[in-house]
């Protein structure tokens, strides 16, 4: 997940990251990785020509425009060149301080239960990642033990933390990126189409991206 091979400005990465349009947000996979561009797995299709945000991570946040979206990837042209490298630090830096990488974490609120023992109570998300959940529920303690249900995803959690209403939970198994953003795209729109059409592949466009 963080071997990264790079050639002068372009790179071949796997990472999550999160995107944001006026109207969706969710998770990204990055693939590829330019100066001017990248390329991403998505679980949605994206209408060409719409303002885009893409979190690398907290401290690193670029704003671009969709230049293509098709089969499952999007194509994301930069408003301005970055400098690959000194992404790639910064994201990479950040994990180190944080002695554990910390996935990337989406607000979105739905309903869900949390199971102690033999009692199901219900628990309000607050925001997910792949190895864990932010959740509104005033009766669990640090180091309780608990089965989540949030319509879609199951997992044994940890509880690690809590603060007032609020418990932080930490995923047994974390879960695959490809089972968060398909849960997260049900979620929020129960289909994959965002937008207008999707635009038909401009790949030579995206391969040009990728070169400089």
């Amino acid at each position: 997940m963080n071997d990264v091979r790079i050639q002068d400005r372009r790179a071949t990465v796997y990472k999550p990251a999160l995107i944001e349009t006026s109207h969706f947000s969710g998770f990204c996979l990055v693939r590829d990785l330019s100066s001017r561009g990248m390329r991403g797995r998505v679980y949605a299709s994206f209408a060409p020509n719409q303002s885009i945000m893409v979190q690398f991570s907290t401290e690193v946040t670029v704003s671009g425009l969709v230049v293509w979206s098709e089969d499952g990837h999007i194509g994301i042209e930069f408003a301005n060149p970055i400098d690959v490298a000194s992404v790639l630090s910064n994201v990479h830096k950040s994990l180190r301080k944080r002695k554990i990488a910390r996935a990337p974490r989406l607000k979105i609120e739905c309903g869900g239960t949390i199971k102690i023992g033999d009692r199901n109570l219900s628990i309000r998300l607050q925001d997910i990642s792949q190895r864990g959940a932010k959740v509104l529920s005033s009766f669990v303690r640090p180091g309780d033990e608990v089965e989540v249900d949030l319509g879609g995803i199951e997992r044994r959690a940890t509880v690690c933390w809590t603060r007032g209403e609020y418990a932080g939970l930490n995923f047994v198994r974390s879960l695959s990126f490809e089972e968060l953003a398909q849960w997260v795209i049900d979620q929020k729109f129960g289909c994959h189409n965002l937008g207008a059409n999707p635009t038909t592949a401009s790949t030579t466009h995206h391969e040009a991206l990728l070169e400089n």
